[in-house]
């Protein structure tokens, strides 16, 4: 992963409004839980007092480690300081599936005030092998920050004595879009893409609903399964891409849509709808790092038209297209213009309940999201480390949530699902077949 050249930038100064995107998932955990983990999985000797020392230290360094949202006198959404909370840090002991409680801890609500809006857990499992994870609300940060804090974690708690490095934080995203976005140029562009975005949409008619998923269920049951691509493999996927003009997260892509496909067990075409979080990052007006906990990614919207005889790599490469496309288009930066500013939406039991109205009737898609190559950790550590990944729990209309990462030339991908929506007897065999039609493309 490349970090763009961040130059000094002043500190940043709390309280401070939230920014739309931010609010849009504040809002959002009032109808799913939105929360995602960053999650390491290590061997060797990691001592839980030098993670709790690391954690304390996290939280010096970053702003929003020391903070929470809670509402002004109008009840708009605001961030404030909470200097004085600690960030929770939870051992757990499992035989071997750490998974399960993993995924359970994970959509445990963090309420109004609540600070901060993070928290840690580790399990141990029986054969010395352990999984230390970090739990966000995402109006706090996003996969990519995410990863890297929890990186610099762990080599805080192997190297306690590296001086203190406080980071002064950053500009909230919506602050640094460039001016076309912004203004009444904004208001103008984010016309034409509500056009836009419409008739590409509907081309194909209704998306296509696969059978058995609820997504009224009254409750949650969050899940994960985990598929590898080893360095040489994945090696061997980048060269087939790149044959075929496809991006890796394409090829992912496409081996999702392909198996949603096949599940619904019949060969009749289907309109499959795609929802792809980027990174906003490298399309700002002023750069910013992924150093230090901050919401900067967007949601981009396809959809696919497949039959029985989809090629893989034609459609890999058609998702590759349609996505740098829409980045390029500004559909990332436009994204957040389809809701209502969060000045203008107050946070209250009638507020949340309008905007529940207004993405109750998002149709049902499916999801992959890639933080691309993570760096290695920064300094040696008596431990390994042997994956960096993230997950998160799947909303009411997820299919399935595909979690992407690289770490040390090894691919990971935490398939999320939720077991209320979408029983596990269902779940498995579409996500073993995933692994199948990636697995047949690099051979």
């Amino acid at each position: 992963m490349t970090e763009p050249s961040v130059s000094a930038a002043p500190a940043v100064v709390l309280p401070r409004r939230i920014d739309p995107a931010e609010a849009f998932f504040w809002f959002m955990d009032h109808v799913s839980s939105m929360n995602f983990m960053v999650i390491a999985e290590g061997v060797g000797e990691l001592d839980d007092a030098a993670v709790r020392a690391a954690l304390a230290r996290a939280q010096q360094e970053h702003v929003l480690l020391r903070a929470a949202i809670t509402t002004n006198a109008e009840h708009r959404l605001i961030w404030t300081p909470a200097p004085d909370a600690p960030l929770d840090y939870q051992v757990v002991a499992v035989e071997s599936d750490w998974r399960t409680p993993l995924a359970e801890a994970l959509v445990r609500p963090f309420p109004l005030g609540s600070a901060p809006l993070v928290r840690a857990m580790r399990l141990n499992q029986a054969d010395g092998r352990w999984t230390l994870a970090l739990i966000f609300h995402h109006s706090a940060g996003d996969g990519r920050s995410g990863c890297q804090l929890l990186a610099d974690i762990l080599v805080n708690a192997a190297q306690p004595d590296r001086p203190l490095t406080p980071h002064p934080g950053y500009r909230p995203l919506h602050d640094c879009y460039p001016p076309s976005y912004v203004g009444d140029a904004g208001l103008e562009a984010i016309q034409n893409f509500k056009v836009q975005r419409k008739s590409e949409l509907v081309r194909y008619g209704k998306f296509d609903d696969f059978p058995g998923f609820d997504r009224h269920a009254p409750t949650t049951q969050p899940r994960f399964q985990t598929l590898r691509v080893e360095p040489e493999r994945l090696e061997r996927l980048v060269e087939r891409c790149r044959a075929a003009g496809a991006t890796v997260h394409g090829a992912v892509s496409a081996a999702q849509l392909i198996a949603v496909q096949r599940a619904f067990g019949d060969a009749a075409p289907r309109t499959l709808g795609m929802t792809t979080p980027a990174d906003l990052r490298g399309y700002l007006r002023e750069p910013l790092g992924s150093d230090s906990p901050l919401m900067c990614a967007t949601l981009l919207s396809t959809v696919y038209r497949l039959d029985a005889d989809s090629d893989f790599w034609i459609l890999a490469r058609t998702v590759s297209d349609d996505l740098k496309r829409l980045l390029q288009r500004g559909d990332g930066h436009l994204f957040y213009g389809l809701f209502p500013s969060p000045a203008d939406f107050p946070a209250t039991p009638e507020g949340i309940a309008a905007f529940k109205k207004m993405v109750e009737i998002a149709p049902q898609v499916t999801l992959v999201s890639n933080v691309g190559r993570l760096a290695p950790l920064s300094a040696a550590t008596p431990f390994q480390v042997e994956a960096l990944s993230f997950a998160l729990c799947p909303m009411f209309n997820h299919l399935l949530f595909n979690a992407a990462s690289t770490f040390e030339g090894r691919m990971t991908l935490n398939v999320n699902y939720d077991a209320a929506r979408l029983p596990s007897e269902r779940a498995l065999p579409l996500i073993a077949e995933l692994g199948a039609i990636l697995a047949r493309a690099i051979d």
